[in-house]
């Protein structure tokens, strides 16, 4: 920690305790927020957790850090039924657009201006980068690739699932036990899973969807999880300070971009020791006191705090 800096201390979701921050490189900090799913307009609970990242955005710069801001904007991929990992359900986007008679990309810019028009009025920062998931399907799709490539996921039919008993840290963010949650399912889950526990990275696309891109298993669409996990690491690099969002997100998205994005540097981290970052700043000289009890014994890893806040959708 840089000591002409005053200390911050802020709640860890992952540790659970309030813990003093330490910023992977001394003065300048990385915060990763879960944006909108921009289908509808925005309500309030959607709105407290942007002024939650606003507020600490506000507060670090004025205490004198440097902030690298990046909130997501997800334009695809996150269905109705998400939270059960359904590949049934509808994309919110797309059932927008029918509902409405315009396009899925009509949809996406029209409530993306409107949801920026809203944060505009309540006097919220602009995040330095907004990324739009549908511009990083490349990202998604190597990700992915390398998931597979290392066995750590499995492909039925073109849609491709994440093997969670690969990861046995799986469940440290929420306190979710696989075994509960196989017990406790109370949804129909996908037949072609080989656990119910697994969840899709990327899901083959129905003849009736509309949004939809090549891959090497065929025409399909990102996972919602994947989506995070792949802008992440574009825009701040593999490891970075703080994540934020809904409290909602904390099972499973959050969880589920923890199992993958770790999972994925574990690979590179190994095959090189640790691995350069690839974040626009520096690489850092990452300390040892950042250690989880998921990473390899001699690297960090990727996020050190995560702090949700209220509703996202």
């Amino acid at each position: 920690m840089d000591d002409s800096l005053p200390q911050v201390r802020l709640y860890n979701s992952l540790t659970r305790r309030t813990e003093p921050l330490q910023p992977l490189q001394p003065g300048r900090v990385s915060v990763y927020t879960c944006g909108s799913t921009v289908y509808n307009y925005a309500h309030i609970g959607n709105l407290r957790t942007y002024l939650f990242g606003d507020l600490l955005h506000r507060t670090l710069e004025y205490t004198g850090y440097e902030v690298r801001y990046v909130k997501n904007i997800t334009d695809v991929g996150h269905m109705r039924g998400d939270d059960h990992d359904s590949l049934e359900g509808d994309d919110r986007i797309q059932l927008a657009a029918e509902t409405e008679g315009k396009t899925p990309s009509q949809i996406a810019d029209f409530y993306t201006d409107a949801w920026l028009e809203d944060e505009a009025l309540l006097n919220i920062l602009p995040a330095d980068v907004m990324p739009k998931a549908t511009d990083h399907i490349p990202e998604m799709i190597a990700l992915t690739e390398q998931l597979i490539g290392n066995g750590l996921a499995y492909d039925v039919d073109g849609t491709i699932y994440f093997d969670v008993s690969s990861f046995p840290s799986y469940g440290q963010l929420s306190g979710q036990k696989v075994d509960e949650m196989r017990a406790g399912h109370r949804v129909e889950v996908e037949s072609d899973k080989r656990d119910p526990a697994d969840f899709a990275l990327w899901k083959r696309a129905r003849e009736h969807r509309l949004m939809k891109w090549p891959s090497p298993w065929g025409d399909g669409f990102p996972g919602w999880h994947i989506e995070c996990s792949a802008m992440s690491i574009k825009h701040l690099g593999e490891r970075f300070d703080i994540h934020t969002g809904g409290i909602d997100l904390k099972f499973p998205h959050h969880e589920d971009e923890i199992a993958q994005s770790e999972a994925s540097w574990a690979i590179r981290s190994s095959a090189s020791g640790c691995t350069a970052n690839s974040s626009p700043w520096p690489t850092p000289r990452w300390p040892r006191a950042r250690a989880t009890s998921s990473e390899l014994a001699s690297c960090p890893p990727r996020v050190t705090s995560r702090s949700p806040s209220a509703t996202s959708r």
